[in-house]
């Protein structure tokens, strides 16, 4: 099992300058922050959250850890968080809320309704004063668990991380249901299965480990109106050493919480079933690309409407479903050459945002305002192109889009030889 890993230690914050970047007019202008700006350290699959009672107040996460082997030791794995106050023009980092373990690893963050902001995390490593293991996975032979953590001040400070019912995972996930505030983690049950555990009180109690559907390197979600949402569509092939290769692409639903799915066959408008994805996207060990896909997002504002994406050679496509996976619509196709992790979000407002980068790296996004019929023409978020940087624990980007603003985060190696976790502003007047 592979394991992209970020550890951190309980220490005071070092302050690191950002540095920014602006592309356009004042009114129309992308600005572009490098905000872990640490050429020592690795800080890859940065993420973005904003509280949406006070747009200004913005959360980022990213790994961050010391480059080369993969040694245990207390300065190896950590993780990154900053929060603003004024929109992304000034970050301030904070201590990771790790607890009693010295270690974290693939950090995922949310915010719901109210302005809180939550992370899960892998726990890895022991408490102070116990041996270190080899594998920082479990500690005197206990696997550690997904841990969860919360801010209630926009970010400056974090609660007591709680260990949820989940085992660490392959690819960790948080995801909420915007109808309800209901929390998704994904991680793994005790036999090795992909697994989601919902909380309906801020991370008080939590629900059994469901298990959700297999395949290589965990499963994408999503969820509104009570509907859970999942998909598969890539398989493995031993014939020729390790080969991920696109398969059927089903959508899964389930409305108790994981407990039972119903299988939906994505197709396109007509009736015919989406032919299985191939392209760079795919899950590539040599490149780390190992995020899941297909990737699933949910309208915020229409229950029952989901948005998935696969990629096709030099092309992205998106499908939408109105009722849950029951009837699709698409392709709509989005021209994306060499398109390396992408994303796919639906926004408060229901705009959906696609994003992608390149290896060179060059970053794009499209936005559409039809709910995905169709998208805006690609618009460079990058001013520069950066060389890219291969190095563990920069498994995805991200896009998230508000009523003015898409956030486009992602690493690149503008530092050297280590990647730096970024993040874009762009007007939504830029996709018009």
């Amino acid at each position: 099992m592979i394991l992209s890993l970020a550890v951190l230690l309980a220490l005071p914050a070092t302050a690191r300058a950002q540095t920014a970047a602006t592309n356009g007019g004042s009114a129309n202008a992308i600005t572009e922050t490098n905000v872990t700006n640490d050429p020592t350290r690795d800080n890859g699959q940065p993420e973005v959250a904003v509280n949406p009672k006070d747009r200004n107040n913005l959360v980022f996460i990213s790994t961050d850890h010391r480059p080369g082997e993969r040694t245990v030791t207390p300065d190896k794995f950590h993780c990154y968080a900053a929060y603003s106050r004024d929109g992304g023009a000034k970050w301030t980092e904070i201590p990771w809320p790790n607890g009693n373990r010295a270690m974290c690893g693939d950090p995922n963050l949310v915010v719901d309704s109210h302005g809180v902001f939550y992370v899960a995390f892998n726990r890895l490593g022991c408490a102070p004063g116990e041996p270190e293991p080899a594998s920082p996975g479990s500690c005197t032979d206990v696997p550690n668990h997904l841990g969860f953590s919360k801010s209630l001040d926009g970010g400056r400070t974090w609660s007591a991380p709680i260990d949820t019912p989940l085992l660490i995972g392959v690819t960790p996930r948080l995801r909420i249901d915007a109808a309800n505030d209901n929390i998704y983690a994904v991680g793994q049950d005790t036999a090795g299965n992909i697994a989601v555990s919902v909380t309906k009180n801020r991370g008080a109690t939590w629900s059994d480990p469901a298990v959700l559907p297999q395949q290589p390197f965990g499963t994408q979600i999503a969820a509104q109106g009570g509907t859970l949402a999942a998909a598969t569509g890539v398989t493995v092939n031993l014939d020729n050493g390790v080969v991920f290769l696109g398969t059927d692409v089903i959508f899964q639903a389930s409305r108790d919480g994981g407990k039972t799915f119903t299988n939906f066959p994505v197709t396109t408008t007509n009736g015919t079933p989406v032919a299985p994805p191939v392209g760079p996207s795919l899950p590539n060990l040599a490149t780390g690309a190992t995020d899941p896909l297909p990737w699933v997002s949910a309208d915020p504002t229409h229950n029952g409407r989901f948005a998935l994406m696969i990629p096709r050679s030099d092309n992205l496509e998106v499908y939408i479903t109105e009722n849950s996976g029951a009837k699709w619509t698409g392709p709509t196709v989005i021209p994306a050459a060499g398109a390396v992790k992408p994303w796919i979000d639906f926004g408060s407002t229901g705009l959906l945002g696609v994003m992608w980068r390149t290896s060179a790296v060059d970053v794009y996004s499209a936005v559409s305002f039809n709910r995905g019929k169709t998208f805006s023409p690609p618009v460079k978020v990058n001013k520069v192109t950066e060389p890219g940087v291969t190095a563990a624990g920069d498994e995805f980007s991200r896009i998230l889009v508000t009523d003015k603003y898409a956030y486009v985060s992602w690493s690149d190696g503008r530092n050297g030889g280590t990647p730096d976790g970024v993040l874009a502003r762009v007007p939504i007047s830029r996709y018009k």
